[in-house]
Parts: C-alpha cells; structure tokens; sequence
C-alpha cells in the first residue's frame, strides 16, 4: 500500500468518528424539537452526559468498522461494498447499544433515555459516514489528478481484445492507476519487469492474457511475490467456473466438486420475486413513455410500434419485446419484411463488426436497416422498456446474458450451453461493459455472463441493477451507432 493510500485510509478513521458523532448530535437536537411527533420526553436530556456516553461507544464503532475491512481500501474505492459495509457495522453498533439499552438500566435511564435518539443515530450516522467518505474520496481523486499517489501498472496484454477494456479503465486518474507500461508476453518479459522494478516503474502487475500458459503465468506469480507486487488477472472461461466449490474426502482421498450455480434452488425463487417487483416497478413507472415512443416510432416510419421475435431462453424460445428500431420492411419476421428482410440481413453478415461472416452473432455499425428514432431508442436503451413485460411474465430475467436472435443461438448454443442454463436478461455484465465497449468481444461477453452464473448473488443483482440505471440516466452514451 502506498504512503498516500494508507494516509487516507488513517484519514477515514477519524473522519468516520467525526461523523458518527455528529450523527449522535443531529439525533439528539432532533428529539428535543420532535415531541409533538414522538411524545414527551420522559427523562432529563442533557448533552454533555449524551456527548460524554457517545464518545466512550465511538472506539467500539469504529473497531467494528476496522474488523468489517473498512480501514483496508485502495485508491479505486468500490462505493457498493463500501456502502454495504457501513450499513453492517452500523446495524451491529446499534445492536450493540440495543443491549446496553435494554440490559443496563443506569445505561438505560442516564445515558439514552430515547429510543428515537438510538435508531436516529443510526440512520443519520449511514448518511453522514457515506458523506465524510464522498468527501476524502473527492480529496483522493485531486490528488490522483495532480498525479500524487497513483499506482504504477504493468499491463501484460493479451493476443485478443481483454487488455483493450482494461486500458480504456486505467488510464483514467480517477480510478488510482497510472498504465506505466504494456508488455506483450515474450521470453524478454521478466527482465523487462526487472528493469522496471528497478527503477520504481511497477506497483502493480495485471496479466490480461486470458491464454497465457500455465508455466508462464506461474513465472509472473513468482517473480510479483518476490518483489512484493499486488498481481491480478483476466481468467479463461475453467478459470471462471471454478469459482463455486466444495472439498470433502472419498475414502481419504481429498476431492474439489464444481457446484452449479447459487441460483439453485432458494436462489431462484429470490431472483424471481426481485425480477417481478422490479419489473412491475418498472413498467408503471415508464408507462407514461409508452405513448410518447409509440407515437414517435409511428411517425418516423410506418410498420408496427412493437418488434416481436424468437429469442433464444432457458431451455425453451419465447416471444420478446422491444420497441421497433428498424424499418419495417428490412425487419426479420414474417409480420415485417419477410424474404426480403432476410435477404438485406444475409448480406450484412458480410460486413459483421462482429468476426465477420462466422461471427457468433450479427453487430452493424451504422446499421442501415435503422431508422433516425431508431437509433437515439438503441442509444438510449428505451427501445428496451417493453422487455419489462417478458421479465414480468417469466420469460426474461431483470439480469442475466443477452437475448440473442435464434439463428445467432445456433452458432454458439453447442460450444457455450452454460449461457442457457439461467434466463436471459434485461441488463447484466456483458450489458454495463458494451456501454463502455460497444465492441465487446464475444468471448469476454461469455467470459463476463459465465463468471455472473457461478457466482450469483442477491445483492449482484441489485448492485447490476443500479449500476445499470446509473448508466442510463446519467452515463455517457456510446459514440458509436450499432
């Protein structure tokens, strides 16, 4: 850890304190003015008491926070796990005091004589905390900005297109990184990597070659551990399955089992419920675009407001959704454009942003077949909001891999059967990386969908979902027009 970012992570121990204490203060100014909405005040409210008992509870907060990892952060904060982690540790100092509250009656009666003023404390103090974190982290990324405290990477670069997404990442500031440089894997790497330790160039090795063999991955592992070096890397597709396992003995002999996916059994039935408040949510609050987009697509081009095709899904095909984006003759269905659709659609593979002919799916630059809506829909994603009703019915997943065309499934559907075993998805993964990378390679797209599967939980679901919205709403949109 560099001298900078253990500064700021000492810096947010008493920042934390401040904060909770304030918090306290907020709460407790607050009962005084709220009896006409609380009660009464039973007992005799003295500050200097409260701010004497809050002090002495701040270390055991702030040691909760400690033991949580909170105090253990890089320069590239992840606000979710952050967040996450100080709604615990304050939940757990609550309950903390809860004990005091109810199991001590000194405590009780002289100390915190107002439940309000516990539950407040609380809530303010989650405010407040994640207030005093925004703030050092706006500090940080100025210091990041002017240079100050970044960390050195080293990027070994792949022979595909992993390493491309990763550098558009780092050579941003604000995320605490300075590319210092990018090597290619060759038998000269390691007294590259020499020179640069040398001369103070490396803080940090990222290995993007997801194919990089086994005996050279274990040369880059060896040398990072005896240098000292933090050392990631971009997995291939076994190395992302392996993360759901368990051991147990067979006869003394010591056996690791892949387990399937958390989404097994309980799993399902909560992705399901969030899928349906989500997508209920969703549909009552977009419906007022409903009518506006309708009239706007009708106006721009004749033909059907809503797009209906095959798609490919969970073990069946089903009927999706989406706002229509293209001419209506040059759209593929019988309902549409028919044999001729197909034909303009067959020669188009010709020119596939996507591996050309035996691409795995078809992916137009500047797309011909799309009308002027249609391409501020796509950019925007409101071409997307009738897929609520497929979440909705039980076809789709609010997150999961992208709903591809079926004759698109055909081509990869025997190589990548992983992809169908969950629902397609609104948004997911692969979703939030195309809105950075437009031209996301479709085996980081699988590498990105299989690593969600095995490792599924509630909570990444949410985190997907408000980052996904995040994005939408205030994001930068994509450049390009696919």
């Amino acid at each position: 850890m560099k001298k900078a970012e253990l500064a700021f992570n000492l810096l947010s121990v008493p920042m934390d304190a401040v904060m909770l204490l304030l918090a306290g203060i907020t709460a407790f100014y607050l009962r005084l003015h709220s009896v006409s909405l609380v009660g009464p005040i039973k007992y005799d409210l003295q500050l200097r008491e409260f701010l004497l008992t809050a002090i002495k509870v701040l270390p055991v907060l702030v040691l909760i926070f400690a033991v949580l990892g909170l105090y253990n952060l890089r320069g590239a904060r992840n606000f979710a796990k952050e967040f996450s982690g100080v709604i615990i540790g304050n939940s757990i100092g609550l309950l903390v005091v809860l004990l005091l509250f109810f199991f001590n009656t000194d405590f009780n009666q002289s100390v915190f004589p107002s439940r309000f003023i516990i539950l407040a404390t609380w809530g303010f103090g989650i405010v407040f905390i994640m207030f005093g974190r925004m703030l050092l982290r706006l500090l940080q990324r100025w210091f990041f900005a002017l240079g100050l405290g970044l960390h050195k990477l080293v990027i070994i670069e792949g022979e595909k297109n992993e390493a491309k997404a990763i550098r558009e990442v780092y050579r941003h500031r604000k995320y605490g990184y300075r590319v210092a440089a990018e090597i290619r894997y060759s038998g000269s790497t390691l007294p590259r990597l020499e020179e640069l330790f040398q001369r103070r160039q490396i803080d940090e090795i990222l290995q993007a070659n997801a194919d990089l063999l086994y005996d050279d991955n274990l040369k880059l592992v060896a040398f990072a551990r005896s240098k000292g070096l933090d050392f990631s890397f971009v997995p291939n597709l076994f190395e992302v399955q392996r993360n759901v396992v368990e051991t147990y003995s067979l006869n003394g002999v010591p056996v690791i089992s892949l387990k399937n996916t958390p989404l097994d059994g309980w799993g399902k039935v909560a992705k399901r419920a969030l899928d349906i408040v989500v997508s209920l949510a969703c549909l009552i609050l977009t419906s007022p675009l409903f009518l506006l987009i309708a009239i706007v697509v009708k106006l721009d081009s004749p033909g059907r407001v809503i797009y209906a095709a095959k798609r490919g899904g969970q073990g069946r095909d089903f009927n999706f959704f989406k706002f229509r984006t293209m001419y209506s003759h040059l759209s593929v269905g019988s309902d549409y454009g028919g044999q001729e659709a197909e034909k303009v659609r067959r020669e188009l593979w010709k020119v596939n942003s996507r591996g050309g002919q035996n691409g795995p799916f078809l992916k137009i630059k500047h797309d011909p077949r799309v009308t002027r809506v249609g391409k501020f829909l796509r950019k925007t994603k409101l071409d997307e909001i009738p897929q609520f009703w497929n979440v909705l019915k039980g076809d789709m997943s609010m997150v999961g891999p992208r709903a591809h065309v079926l004759d698109e499934v055909q081509r990869y559907k025997d190589r990548y059967p992983r992809m169908f075993s969950i629902k397609p998805g609104t948004f997911g993964v692969s979703q939030i990386a195309q809105l950075s990378w437009p031209d996301l390679p479709f085996e980081e797209e699988i590498r990105l969908n299989i690593f969600y599967i095995e490792n599924w939980s509630l909570w990444l679901d949410v985190k997907i979902l408000a980052k996904s919205f995040w994005l939408l709403l205030f994001g930068v949109k994509p450049k390009e027009d696919y």
